[in-house]
């Protein structure tokens, strides 16, 4: 008979995996170990986060080139006025005499040889004051029944036959350094857009605005009134760009030239 033998000494156990053991050391090994492609979304919203980066770079060096080296439209508004050449003509009494009536108002269209006023001599006959040329009547500049002495002014006449000219007007001396010949004007003309004129003449001292009086037909917003200085400048522009038949009020654009953004911020002058 043969008896089973073992050595000596105390025993050793060998330790045993339960079931619940197993499942948890094959749990760990598959958290420790990434399936293939499970880095994948962490890798897209990386290169994702980097395509940002380097577009906010761009647009920020974009953006700090363009405030250095871009330019934006410089301009000055200004009222003004579209007629007939650069002021209005003064129609006057031939001969002394009391103003009877007008046959006229502020803003007739009148044609050459039409009557527009009515005097009576000292010697007790009445006199016809006609118009010398066609055109638009910008102010009645006497009183009926006051008397007039010979050369008097009796109205203002905007002239049809001169050329179309923009009036400028400009009430600060800073405003009137603006004013120079060969500047280029942006006229709103009613029924034909923005028309670009240029500067032709610029007054070199200014006038009492009060001395304006028949240069429009109604008050010009922006224009004072009384003894206030006004700096007037004329543009010409093309007749075929409107069909004037009067003053129109506006107000202008004066193109002072193109500034860089920064300049736009800090209030600095044109940079071309």
């Amino acid at each position: 008979m043969t008896v089973a033998t073992r050595p000596d000494g105390p025993e050793t156990e060998q330790p045993t995996v339960g079931t619940a053991g197993a499942t948890a050391v094959a749990a760990a090994r598959a958290a420790a170990v990434l399936e293939p492609g499970l880095d994948r979304p962490v890798g897209l919203v990386g290169a994702r986060l980097r395509a940002a980066a380097a577009a906010l770079l761009l647009a920020v060096g974009a953006g700090g080139g363009w405030a250095a080296f871009g330019s934006l439209p410089h301009t000055l508004a200004l009222p003004a006025v579209l007629a007939h050449g650069t002021a209005p003509e003064t129609v006057r009494a031939d001969q002394a005499g009391s103003l009877l009536a007008y046959q006229v108002g502020t803003g007739a269209v009148v044609t050459q040889g039409q009557g527009i006023a009515l005097l009576r001599t000292p010697a007790g006959d009445e006199l016809v004051v006609r118009a010398p040329h066609a055109g638009t009547v910008t102010a009645l500049l006497a009183t009926p029944g006051a008397t007039v002495a010979p050369g008097a002014g009796l109205l203002a006449l905007d002239d049809a036959q001169l050329p179309d000219t923009v009036r400028i007007f400009a009430t600060s001396l800073q405003d009137a350094g603006h004013l120079v010949r060969g500047r280029t004007v942006l006229v709103p003309v009613p029924g034909a857009g923005t028309v670009q004129a240029t500067i032709t003449e610029v007054d070199s001292l200014p006038v009492r605005a009060e001395t304006l009086d028949g240069t429009f037909t109604v008050p010009l917003p922006g224009v004072p009134t009384g003894a206030a200085p006004v700096w007037v400048a004329y543009a010409r522009i093309q007749a075929s760009a409107t069909q004037l038949r009067g003053p129109v009020p506006l107000t202008v654009s004066v193109d002072l030239g193109a500034r860089h953004p920064y300049q736009a911020v800090f209030g600095s002058g044109a940079g071309r």
